[in-house]
Order: C-alpha cells, then structure tokens, then sequence
C-alpha cells in the first residue's frame, strides 16, 4: 500500500485550529456546544484523511485514481471542518466577552441610590429635604 502525502498548506490549518482550541479551552469557552460539534466534525474529517491516505492501492489505475479522489475530497472536508472550527471559537469568544461584559454591568453598585432603595440622586434627595 502506498499513501498519499497530506499538503503542507493543511498541516498547518491543523496546527493553527489545535492553537485556536487549546486557547478557548484556556480562557474557559471550549465548552460551548458550537465549538464542541466543529471539533467533532474535525475529528472525523481527520479520520477520514488518514484512512483515505492509508488505503491507497497500488495496482490498478482507477483503483488508484479513485483512492486519489478519495484523499482530494477529504483533505476539502478537513479544511471545511477546519475553517468551521475557527468560525466557532470566534463565535464563541465573542459571547464570552459580552457575558463577562454584562456580568460586571449587573454587579456594579449604582452610584446614587438611597436608603429605601429607590434609584434617586443626592442632588433629588436634597430638594425633597427642603422641601419637606
């Protein structure tokens, strides 16, 4: 059995989405269902490469032709699964921020509310002081 070698342009889309995930997974959005599915599609495309690379007759011109084809068609679903992947984690980074972002919104002290709870400035208080 002969293979077929994996482009170079390919190993480093790899090499690039395996940096884009281990950073997600770092920052604590890896987790998302999005990025978790574009993993798996990944990973089954990998698969496939590999086994299309691995079972490449040598005899035989269209059994060869065809096994070619075969490694073509899933070196263009690893490089779709890859640019989803990335897709995702962008996705996902960006909810990430605009989670924390509304988090620290909700858990920030209001500036002027008064003993009752009412959302009324110092300034309110005053006149209604002296008014009373």
């Amino acid at each position: 059995m002969a293979t077929i070698a994996i482009p170079e342009d390919l190993a480093d889309m790899f090499a690039a989405c395996e940096d884009a995930y281990e950073q997600a997974t770092r920052e604590g959005y890896a987790e998302n269902p999005a990025v978790v599915a574009a993993v798996r599609v990944l990973k089954s495309a990998w698969s496939a490469l590999h086994i299309a690379n691995h079972n490449v007759p040598t005899k035989g011109f269209f059994a060869v032709e065809f096994a070619a084809m075969r490694a073509e068609r899933a070196c263009g679903a690893s490089r779709q699964a890859c640019i989803k992947l990335q897709a995702a984690i962008k996705e996902a980074a960006a909810e990430n921020r605009l989670f924390n972002r509304s988090l620290m919104v909700a858990n920030r002290p209001m500036p002027s509310v008064d003993k009752v709870g009412d959302a009324v400035s110092a300034q309110q208080n005053e006149r209604l002081r002296l008014l009373a």
